[in-house]
């Protein structure tokens, strides 16, 4: 019979002994010495009130954090009588300047403006612009032919600009009010029925000055022709969106003077709408309108040029 292919060295094969069973256990380790533990050593004596043991860490600095005001700025506190410190102050003043950083009202203004329609010119028209830094009032008036149209927006200011607490119209011998809730979201018209009315919305007139500050917040944004700003408007019916776009800048003849502006033009709101509103901002004037201009449907146009403004 042939070998195996392998050869195999038998003296070397372990016994079965040695394959199954484990090997033996070393011999325990010899047990170790007990250590001897240190003797307690005598409690030093307290210190005598207002002084500070050797070797002990000082205390914290006076002035400690104590949460965040209103602003999100850290105020800080002198010592236990709550004063402000100097670092504190410092630091309100700057985050009260900073309050407008995106949006930027103008300051209280009266504007006067010639009215022209199709060209024939009416008696003038009037925007009072009216702000203490966290309440405004909003006032246009103008004449149509033989009409009086009178616009009222009013409400609070905040970070983000305007936010129209009370609309009201007043057309002919007809005055109808819409109201606006900020804590709620909600619009309640003259006819008693609310639609959504979140932050950021704005009333008919009240979106004109919110672009006003838009654009002293940023003119640099409207460098481009193109650029676009959509905003949530309500007048005494609905709440519907509208989009207001930069077309470019124009030269406007007051009478008394050329004046440059940048020219804002509302786009159409639906496919039929047929009405348009074009805005013109001037810097000279604090981005204020020096033109604004309706075309109604039937081709009627209702003009406001600046003539001047009250205390100039």
């Amino acid at each position: 019979m042939p070998g195996p292919l392998i050869p195999v060295d038998v003296s070397n094969t372990p016994t079965l002994e040695a394959v199954l069973l484990p090997p033996p256990r070393p011999p325990a380790p010899p047990a170790p010495r007990p250590v001897p533990r240190p003797r307690p050593q005598p409690r030093a004596a307290a210190p005598a009130p207002g002084t500070r043991a050797a070797g002990s860490p000082r205390s914290p600095a006076r002035h400690q954090p104590a949460g965040r005001d209103r602003d999100g700025v850290g105020q800080w506190r002198r010592g236990q009588r709550g004063q402000a410190c100097r670092r504190c102050r410092a630091v309100r003043r700057a985050a009260g300047r900073r309050r407008w950083r995106g949006v930027r009202p103008p300051p209280s203004a009266t504007m006067h403006y010639a009215s022209f329609v199709n060209g024939v010119q009416n008696p003038d028209g009037l925007i009072r612009w009216e702000q203490d830094g966290s309440r405004y009032r909003l006032a246009v008036e103008t004449r149509v032919l033989w009409f009086r149209f009178a616009f009222q927006s009013g409400g609070a200011m905040a970070v983000q600009g305007l936010l129209p607490e009370r609309y009201e119209e007043r057309r002919r011998n007809k005055t109808e009010t819409s109201r606006f809730d900020a804590a709620a979201g909600t619009a309640v018209f003259a006819s008693g029925t609310q639609a959504p009315f979140p932050p950021g919305a704005q009333d008919r007139f009240s979106v004109f000055l919110q672009l006003v500050g838009l654009v002293r917040g940023n003119p640099q944004r409207y460098a481009t022709p193109g650029v676009t700003e959509a905003f949530l408007v309500a007048d005494t019916r609905d709440v519907e969106p509208m989009q207001v776009q930069y077309v470019g800048e124009d030269e406007i003849d007051t009478g008394n003077g050329v004046i440059r502006a940048k020219h804002f033009v509302r786009l159409q709101r639906r496919a039929n709408d047929r009405r348009r509103v074009e805005l013109w901002l001037a810097q000279s004037l604090g981005w204020m309108p020096v033109r604004l201009r309706q075309t109604e449907p039937d081709g009627t146009q209702i003009d406001l040029v600046y003539r001047g403004r009250e205390g100039q």
